[in-house]
C-alpha cells in the first residue's frame, strides 16, 4: 500500500470569489491594454497581477480568445447597465429612447479607453486566436440591439405605426459607432463641442424614429 496523499486538495471559489476574481482580472487586463494594446495582454504576466497562479487563470480563461471575450461582454454590458439606469419610468417612448442613446453613449466618452478596447482594436493576425476557436471572436452587443428594437418599437406602436425595420435598428447602432469613432478618435475633432454633437445627433435619429424616416423599404416596395 502506498503512503498517504499528501497533495493539497484544490479549493473551489465561491461564486461571489470567482466575481471577484473576473473583476480584478477585467481590471488588470484593461491596464495592460491601456499600455501597449494585444500585445501588452500576456496571460502570465495577468496572472500575475491578478495575483493568482497562472493555472488558476487558465482554469476560467482557456485562451486568450476566452478572456478577450470577457473583457468585451464585461464592458458592453457596463454601457448597457449605464444606459438602462437612465431610463425614465413614466415617459413617453421616444424620451425613453432619447434618454437610453443618451447615456449609452456617454458611458463611451466617459470611458475612453473601454471604447478603443471594444471597438476599435486592430489585431495584428490571428497570433492571439487559438485554432480550434474558428473565426476570429468579435464583440457582441446583443443587449444593446434588443433593447433598441424595444424601444424603437414602442415609438412606433405610440405613433400608431408598424413596427420599424429590424435594419433600422442595426443602422441607429452604426451611426452611434460613427459618432464615437469622430468623436474619440478624429484629431480634427478634438476641440468640438462633442456634448452638443451628441444631442443634436440622438435628437436626429429619435425624429428619424418618431416620424417614420429610419424605416428600411423592403424589397419591391422601393418607389421608382
Amino acid at each position: 500500500m502506498g503512503g498517504p496523499d499528501l497533495r493539497t486538495p484544490r479549493v473551489r471559489r465561491t461564486r461571489a470569489e470567482q466575481r471577484e476574481l473576473h473583476e480584478r482580472t477585467v481590471r488588470a487586463s484593461l491596464r495592460m491594454f491601456a499600455d501597449g494594446g494585444y500585445e501588452a495582454l500576456s496571460m502570465r504576466k495577468l496572472a500575475s497581477e491578478v495575483g493568482v497562479p497562472a493555472m488558476s487563470l487558465y482554469r476560467y480563461f482557456p485562451t486568450k480568445a476566452h478572456l478577450v471575450r470577457h473583457i468585451w461582454a464585461d464592458l458592453l454590458l457596463r454601457a448597457h447597465g449605464r444606459a438602462l439606469s437612465a431610463l425614465p419610468e413614466s415617459a413617453h417612448a421616444p424620451a425613453r429612447l432619447a434618454a437610453y442613446l443618451d447615456a449609452w453613449l456617454q458611458y463611451w466618452l466617459d470611458n475612453r479607453d473601454h471604447y478603443w478596447v471594444v471597438f476599435a482594436i486592430r489585431d495584428s493576425g490571428r497570433d492571439w486566436v487559438d485554432a480550434s476557436d474558428g473565426e476570429v471572436p468579435r464583440p457582441d452587443p446583443w443587449r444593446v440591439l434588443a433593447t433598441l428594437t424595444e424601444l424603437v418599437d414602442g415609438c412606433s406602436a405610440e405613433g400608431g405605426r408598424a413596427a420599424v425595420h429590424p435594419h433600422a435598428v442595426e443602422a441607429l447602432f452604426c451611426k452611434m459607432l460613427g459618432f464615437l469613432t469622430g468623436a474619440i478618435g478624429m484629431a480634427s475633432l478634438a476641440n468640438a463641442d462633442v456634448d452638443g454633437l451628441k444631442r443634436s445627433l440622438v435628437a436626429e435619429m429619435v425624429a428619424q424614429v418618431v416620424s417614420g424616416r429610419a424605416d428600411v423599404p423592403q424589397q419591391g416596395n422601393r418607389s421608382a
